[in-house]
């Protein structure tokens, strides 16, 4: 299943936060370069982390992910 929708969303909602990658995945217990990949297409995240990143921005897991 390739999520399309989730690493143009995840950039948007880090960068509306004034978020940097390193201070997102200390929130999401991630690294920096889990979200890198996550940005940029090249991995997939866990459903666990699309709810943790759900719940941090306060947005549902069909915003994420339509």
């Amino acid at each position: 299943m390739i999520i399309l929708a989730f690493p143009e969303k995840l950039k948007a909602l880090r960068l509306e936060n004034g978020l940097t990658q390193d201070e997102l995945g200390e929130k999401l217990y991630l690294s920096r370069a889990s979200i890198s990949s996550y940005e940029i297409g090249r991995n997939e995240p866990t459903i666990e982390t699309i709810i943790a990143v759900s719940d941090l921005f306060n947005v549902t897991t069909d915003e994420l992910l339509k």
